[in-house]
């Protein structure tokens, strides 16, 4: 029954894929996939018709996950950075080393920039809900009357890499390790 259409099938899988090894691959799944089911139902008797949609839909379910792997290589998280944005984020953290002292910066990072909740800041930087809040508070407050600010602190440049690599990177443990 379906060695009438096999010329016809293999034409049509070449015409899907344009390509010659592709059809043929194309033909060879469709000829199993038609194959096994017929070995458990009763056959069709329009062979032909059955045949293409096979093979349509396999073509079909190749080329959605051919998207699916190409959309996952084209999502995968940026490891790199480019020049203008490291300036950027290296200015800010600078200024803000030059004013607060380490903790307050931590404290304020994780929880401005990377979303941690003040219990969770306090887990993983050893101390109290209350102390977090205190810290974030006067911080917040600083920042808002910066011109304000005279007094300035000693830059701690090996901090202030970890910090900028640790936005840069997406990556909050780099703030909380010390090296």
């Amino acid at each position: 029954m379906v060695t009438p259409h096999l010329d016809e099938l293999r034409k049509y899988c070449f015409y899907l894929t344009k390509s010659k090894w592709d059809g043929e691959d194309l033909f060879q799944d469709t000829l199993l996939k038609s194959l096994v089911f017929f070995l458990h139902t009763e056959p069709y008797l329009d062979v032909k018709p059955f045949l293409v949609r096979v093979a349509r839909n396999l073509w079909i379910d190749d080329c959605r996950k051919t998207n699916r792997r190409r959309r996952t290589l084209i999502d995968q998280p940026k490891l790199y950075y480019t020049d203008n944005d490291y300036v950027e984020v290296r200015n800010a953290i600078e200024w803000l080393a030059e004013r607060f002292p380490r903790r307050n910066i931590e404290m304020w990072l994780l929880a401005n920039y990377f979303g941690y909740s003040m219990l969770e800041i306090a887990v993983a930087m050893g101390c109290s809900v209350s102390a977090v809040k205190s810290i974030l508070y006067r911080t917040r407050e600083l920042l808002r009357n910066r011109d304000e600010m005279l007094e300035s602190r000693k830059v701690i440049h090996l901090d202030v890499e970890r910090w900028s690599r640790a936005i840069m990177q997406d990556r909050p443990q780099c703030i909380l390790s010390e090296g």
